[in-house]
């Protein structure tokens, strides 16, 4: 089976002068980059390495994604580690993979130890660190992991999703074309490195030769000097979350300053409200814009829709169809396939398993419902969706926010939906609490709550309107910019 690192040989006999990844003052060209993946690769080997997970603990930099791509030439897998994260959970991390290796720069090591005193630590100061081979491997023996990353679990246990090789293979053969990647492209990368959404950028960089620059955390606090930033590197290709989407138009933004050079956006994770879409239209009238959705558990993407024009304030955006040998099946209540229901994805992006978890692999993994019997597993995502005129999948809600409210099955992000459809309202959520039979509705904005109480007995039938809508200053976030759910349960109903 040909390698990931494939890609990278083949760029970097092509460009080896362009550069690849930089945090805006230390950058790596392809030819650095695949230097310095040699290197990494070298090292974990002389030790030993094998086909195991290797922990890496680094500054947000091109270096630590040598790191991750040096781990893979080894022939092992990387699991991102972050100071960012919770202690606890890293805590948790570490308890289920038993590392024998984690890779950590001068900055990071004494926390690696801390963390992890049983295994060896590997310092890595830099692309020249450890000398390795001009040419990485281009062929993988048999089907192995490529990364295990961490979402949060139900149970505050984290879930180590393992992806694949082939499963990356597949991904860097589709998304990059579907989505029109190419060497034009400078990406300003948003999400942290310990989560898969910055997927995207790698594979316009390794498949395509784009750069990518990883956008330091704290300019989005800053949407104008945000902006700055990208003019000033030319950055013309946005793949973030739809919440740091908002963040920017929200704010008025672009009132003072537009993006100079976007030529294209892809926004997924949550639904981008048509107001805060429009504004960016508006703002960068030629990009090209697609809508995106998928899974971690589906190595990221599954689903692609070209946006154009104005759209309906009125109805959802399509998530659109699935990439090529993605597979979508919709089940009911009673597993039956159909036009609506759980969104279950198949295909060659499905996740291997959660790591060391077969009880928590057993319930996402079902056999294909379309055949039973032909032996590849699909993933419930636990997702509501439903199939549009056009044979698009429109995203209807997280199951487990959809309620029974006085007789009626009610979809939670519907409501939100309304609700950022409203003048003056930034973000918005809901919450239903059952033992009081009663919908909440938190948001940000300047409107008062009374607006928002006329605005949506326009949108919405009587059932569906919140019983409680309250304003706040702020809601929390989780890293990866999506509402943190839990913390308003345990704020509001002390959960």
């Amino acid at each position: 089976m040909k390698s990931f690192l494939s890609y990278l040989n083949a760029t970097a006999d092509r460009l080896p002068d362009k550069l690849s990844f930089s945090d805006g003052e230390n950058g790596l060209t392809f030819a650095e980059l695949r230097r310095a993946v040699a290197g990494v690769g070298a090292c974990l080997k002389s030790k030993g390495a094998m086909a195991e997970p290797v922990g890496v603990l680094m500054e947000r930099s091109a270096y630590e994604i040598a790191a991750f791509l040096g781990v893979l030439e080894a022939g092992c897998f990387y699991v991102p580690l972050d100071e960012q994260m919770p202690r606890e959970r890293l805590e948790r991390i570490v308890r289920n993979l038993c590392p024998r290796f984690i890779v950590a720069d001068e900055k990071h090591l004494p926390a690696a130890e801390r963390l992890c005193p049983a295994a060896e630590h590997i310092l890595y100061s830099g692309a020249a660190a450890f000398p390795g081979p001009d040419r990485l491997r281009d062929e993988s023996e048999g089907d192995p992991l490529a990364y295990v990353v961490f979402t949060s679990g139900s149970t505050g246990e984290p879930k180590g999703v393992s992806i694949r090789e082939s499963s990356l293979m597949d991904y860097a053969a589709t998304l990059p074309e579907a989505l029109g990647f190419d060497d034009s492209l400078i990406f300003g990368i948003q999400s942290p490195l310990y989560f898969d959404a910055w997927l995207k950028e790698l594979l316009g960089v390794m498949v395509k030769g784009a750069t990518a620059y990883l956008i330091p955390r704290e300019l989005f606090v800053n949407p104008m000097a945000l902006i700055g930033y990208i003019n000033e590197r030319k950055i013309n290709a946005l793949c973030w979350v739809s919440s740091a989407f908002s963040l920017v138009s929200r704010l008025r933004t672009f009132l003072a300053v537009v993006p100079e050079h976007l030529k294209l956006m892809c926004f997924g994770s949550e639904v981008l409200p048509v107001k805060q879409l429009t504004a960016w239209q508006n703002a960068c009238p030629s990009a090209r814009i697609f809508q995106l959705y998928g899974a971690t558990e589906c190595t990221g993407m599954s689903f692609y829709h070209p946006v154009a024009g104005p759209q309906d304030p009125t109805k959802p955006i399509p998530v659109g169809k699935p990439f090529p040998g993605t597979k979508l099946y919709l089940l009911d209540e009673e597993g039956k396939l159909g036009t609506e229901g759980e969104i279950v994805i198949g295909g060659p992006a499905v996740m291997a398993g959660y790591y060391h978890d077969p009880v928590r692999t057993q319930a996402a993994l079902i056999p294909n419902p379309a055949d039973p019997t032909g032996g590849a597993l699909c993933y419930r995502t636990g997702d509501h969706g439903r199939l549009d005129e056009n044979g698009d999948l429109i995203f209807v809600g997280r199951r487990d926010q959809q309620i029974k409210h006085m007789g009626h099955r009610v979809e939670l992000g519907e409501i939100e939906a309304a609700a950022l459809s409203l003048n003056g309202v930034n973000e918005a959520v809901c919450m239903y609490v059952p033992d009081r039979q009663r919908i909440d509705l938190f948001y940000t904005g300047p409107a008062q709550p009374w607006d928002l109480v006329v605005g949506l007995k326009v949108k919405l039938p009587a059932y569906m309107t919140p019983n409680r809508t309250e304003q706040r200053s702020e809601l929390p976030h989780l890293p990866n910019g999506k509402i943190d759910r839990r913390a308003i349960e345990q704020k509001e109903y002390g959960k």
